[in-house]
């Protein structure tokens, strides 16, 4: 009977030890099969940094949660064949220094980041805050002298707009890394951090994978419609 129970226990580790091996395979990250994007370069611009920490309300700050929206952007971009590039990957801006802030500066080489890798386009990754605490809703604003940024920016609006259930519109706007790069792009506001309900949508990580998925669809409608 010990004999017995010796075997079977051993069967039972060869068994769980062969599925252990086996289940990285069943574990790795899934890749689209969707390769539209193979061939296109795309920069994600998460906003603030460091000591810049943008809105923020109570711990959460706006430039912690736009990194991680945007490292799912990158994610889900990259599973559609494309090559992505983030300005920031962890907790700084552009200047990479704890002291004397300057927002010029940052700004300055955040275009300059941006541009670096010739992308095909970029975005800029935002929350909103209001004093009005009932303000809600994604927009995206695009520079005014470029037709191509506005239609971009319509376009992943329409992406957005079932995932985020906005009533808002595009708009034109003269914001520094729209006006000062050379690479067609969008800023995103993806919701507004002063809003509860908003608040807790835009720090789940099941959210960011929404927002990265309808963001991804409108710049790949973007892309493919330009490069026929």
């Amino acid at each position: 009977m010990k004999k017995y129970l010796a075997i079977l226990l051993l069967m039972t580790i060869c068994l769980v030890g062969y599925f252990w091996l086996k289940a990285p395979s069943l574990t790795t990250t899934a890749v689209s099969a969707n390769q539209n994007l193979t061939g296109f370069v795309v920069t994600i611009d998460p906003g603030h940094g460091g000591l810049d920490n943008g809105a923020s309300v109570g711990k959460t700050k706006e430039d912690e949660l736009n990194l991680k929206i945007s490292e799912a952007l990158k994610t889900e971009l990259e599973s559609r064949g494309a090559t992505v590039y983030l300005t920031r990957s962890d907790d700084q801006d552009m200047t990479q220094r704890n002291y004397n802030y300057s927002k010029q500066d940052d700004m300055y080489l955040r275009a300059q980041k941006i541009d670096e890798n010739n992308p095909d386009v970029f975005v800029s990754i935002h929350l909103n805050a209001s004093s009005n605490t009932s303000a809600w809703g994604s927009q995206v604003f695009y520079y005014g002298k470029s037709e191509q940024g506005k239609t971009l920016a319509a376009i992943i609006h329409n992406a957005m707009k079932p995932v985020t259930g906005t009533t808002k519109k595009i708009q034109s706007a003269d914001f520094y890394v729209l006006r000062c790069t050379k690479t067609v792009g969008v800023l995103i506001e993806c919701g507004f951090i002063s809003n509860a309900n908003e608040r807790g949508q835009l720090r789940s990580s099941k959210y960011h994978q929404k927002l990265a998925s309808a963001i991804s669809d409108g710049i790949e409608e973007y892309l493919l419609s330009m490069s026929e």
